[in-house]
């Protein structure tokens, strides 16, 4: 079994990512993924990704976390075990030119159109995300192909809840601020939990802030200015769902009266705070995936009576 590193840098909402079209034989001919390579000896992990890092990009990365350990089985190749990183500030320059690949940054709202390993998707979903560390096994068929994936949070075993992260105090609103719950209701949430904050907005490639946009009667998602940007929302709510895939969660918390998170009731497209009966369009989608969807004004069935 291999060990190897990758590490995803992050840096104003862009990821560098390598385009795989240089070496002659590479597994990862013509795919897009992070920094990285094999542990040389009396290396550790840290070591590796940092020695790996400089020499690939030039940079020396100067805050870089330790997120999850990726087992990847294939009957093309030995099986590896991946030690996955996430670094937001560095050091130095970017290097013109790289033996591995063609470096680039990627904004995060085009990330998930490029080719790229079916597994690496999950992997780079929660990167951003503040889940616990992680072991994910990925099993891919002859053809490449992502035949199982089995994904496991450490600590107590807990029910993965998916929640909106504005919840969780993530400035991510549509005006950059948040709507955090009371400390005992999340503290009590965490203690019962597996906390999966989402948002699909930001998950659907929208930036923060952003102008505020509802559903019309027409059923499209439109902004304040006219702008029409379903299709963001509903990238978004796709990827929501691909969290509740992986994580196996059952249940999600989402923010009451969005037009992607609102549930049995949101605006009613012109406006003027005026409510409609309606559901946002990653709650609809959530529900139709067969989850459990509430809102902030609905955890009596998840809380002790003293919390709420």
């Amino acid at each position: 079994m291999k060990n190897t590193t990758l590490c995803y840098i992050e840096q104003n909402g862009q990821y560098l990512m390598m385009h795989r079209v240089k070496k002659v034989g590479d597994c990862n001919r013509d795919k897009w993924i992070g920094i990285g390579g094999h542990l040389e000896e009396y290396e550790s992990p840290y070591d590796c990704i940092l020695r790996e890092a400089k020499e690939e990009t030039g940079l020396t990365l100067t805050d870089c976390a330790y997120r999850g350990l990726v087992s990847f089985c294939s009957p093309n190749y030995e099986t590896e075990q991946m030690h996955l990183f996430f670094a937001h500030t560095f050091e130095g320059s970017l290097r013109e030119d790289c033996e591995e690949g063609d470096l680039q940054w990627i904004s995060r709202e085009h990330l998930m159109d490029l080719p790229m390993w079916e597994g690496d998707r999950i992997f780079l979903n929660l990167l951003p995300q503040d889940v616990p560390f992680f072991l994910l096994k990925l099993v891919y068929d002859a053809d490449g192909n992502l035949i199982s994936h089995d994904l496991h949070f450490t600590g107590e075993a807990r029910e993965p809840l998916l929640i909106s992260a504005c919840l969780l105090g993530s400035p991510c609103r549509y005006d950059g601020k948040t709507k955090p719950l009371s400390e005992t209701v999340l503290q009590d949430l965490s203690a019962r939990y597996t906390l999966i904050p989402v948002c699909a907005e930001i998950l659907g490639g929208l930036p923060t802030p952003r102008i505020p946009a509802e559903i019309q009667p027409d059923g499209r998602v439109r902004r304040q200015d006219g702008e029409d940007v379903t299709d963001a929302y509903l990238r978004g709510a796709n990827e929501v769902c691909r969290y509740a895939d992986i994580t196996d969660a059952k249940t999600a918390i989402l923010k009451a009266r969005s037009p992607s998170c609102g549930m049995g009731t949101v605006y009613d497209g012109s406006f003027t705070a005026t409510l409609c009966k309606n559901s946002g369009v990653t709650a609809r989608m959530l529900t139709e995936h067969g989850i459990r969807v509430l809102t902030e004004a609905q955890l009596s069935s998840l809380l002790p009576d003293e919390s709420r």
